[in-house]
């Protein structure tokens, strides 16, 4: 079939069913934790990946009468397990290659016409069968496509084992520079390496207006407390928030330390946000109607040394000039110097 044969809403059906699949699988992928880890990492990273150009090309085709009844049935397929998701993925993906190859809509400012682009989702969707062990390796959409033939893809899609990392930073990067900051990635403290900095174009008022992160693009060993204690160093020592972004897991004493010292725990999923993310500050409890009080990070986290407490400036703040305020992850400006939390030689 030819482009000019397919009505608006017929895409509009095809790229639906699209994404609800893809968001089905990953929401199976996040409450299955019979996976390997690694498995998990990788296909959540994968499925990430497809929806990029997905999103691209969707941009570029025109756009339905939503007001009128779509042609195209609009059900979405069964997909009881992976093996199913992934091949509804591939049967969409397919059937919008084919009819977008013969006339293409303009590309305006991308570099691609919408056909490679879901070429290329389908690269990532496809690889998802070397990484999930149920998926069988020969996709029955593929093996009737001979038109189609997608390069293969490195399951690895860019990460520390391929990219040095360099594929979260740059994920972490353009979401910052969504949410309003400007961003730099390999940047340098001393002799310490920052994975990436970012300032507010429009300051808020808040800490949250330097940021300081570390990326773990990590896929089966869990993060501990040393990468947190290294990451807010360099945060305490910028005058920054710290950030982490990962892909992996957490100990339970990292998360923890992450709530009570006021980290931004981020995974993929949040990089999807509309705006940065705030702190997690409490744990939900594993009782049911239990009503005693919930402890917040900042209960938890305690006070100063009695010695230390009646010094000016002696209290938990990344960004001199704010205190905290409340129990949950508040600041507020400091009106006055009396704080005597200045540099020394301000003003001179």
């Amino acid at each position: 079939m030819t482009t000019d044969e397919h009505t608006p809403e017929e895409y509009d059906g095809r790229l639906s069913l699209l994404t609800e699949t893809i968001e089905a699988l990953r929401k199976m992928l996040e409450s299955d934790h019979s996976l390997p880890t690694d498995q998990r990492m990788f296909a959540r990273r994968l499925l990430f990946l497809a929806s990029q150009p997905i999103t691209e090309a969707e941009r570029m085709l025109p756009k339905p009468d939503r007001d009128a009844d779509s042609a195209d049935e609009r059900t979405p397929d069964s997909s009881d397990d992976y093996a199913d998701a992934v091949t509804h993925i591939e049967r969409q993906l397919c059937w919008l290659i084919r009819s977008l190859r013969t006339v293409q809509p303009p590309a305006h400012h991308y570099d691609e016409q919408p056909a490679e682009k879901f070429t290329t989702a389908l690269e990532y969707a496809t690889a998802l069968r070397d990484i999930l062990s149920s998926v069988p390796e020969d996709s029955p959409i593929l093996a009737d496509a001979e038109d189609i033939n997608p390069d293969n893809v490195d399951p690895h899609v860019g990460g520390r084992g391929n990219g040095d990392g360099r594929w979260l930073e740059y994920q972490l990067e353009r979401a910052l520079g969504r949410w309003g900051y400007r961003a730099a990635t390999r940047q340098h403290l001393y002799s310490l390496e920052v994975d990436v900095v970012a300032k507010r174009r429009e300051k808020q008022q808040q800490p949250s207006d330097w940021i300081v992160a570390q990326c773990k693009d990590w896929t089966d060993d869990p993060i501990t407390p040393t990468a947190l204690f290294r990451l807010c160093t360099v945060a305490f020592a910028c005058r920054a928030m710290p950030v982490l972004c990962h892909t992996t897991e957490l100990t339970p004493r990292t998360e923890n330390l992450a709530r009570e010292l006021e980290v931004r725990v981020l995974e993929l999923p949040d990089l999807e946000r509309a705006e940065l993310p705030a702190p997690q500050i409490a744990k939900p409890t594993m009782e049911f109607r239990e009503w005693e009080p919930q402890y917040r990070a900042r209960d938890d986290r305690g006070r100063f040394p009695l010695m230390f407490r009646s010094e000016p400036g002696k209290r938990f703040s990344y960004v001199p000039g704010f205190k905290p305020v409340g129990k949950d992850a508040d600041y507020e400006p400091i009106e006055n110097d009396r704080d005597g939390d200045a540099h020394p030689a301000s003003g001179h």
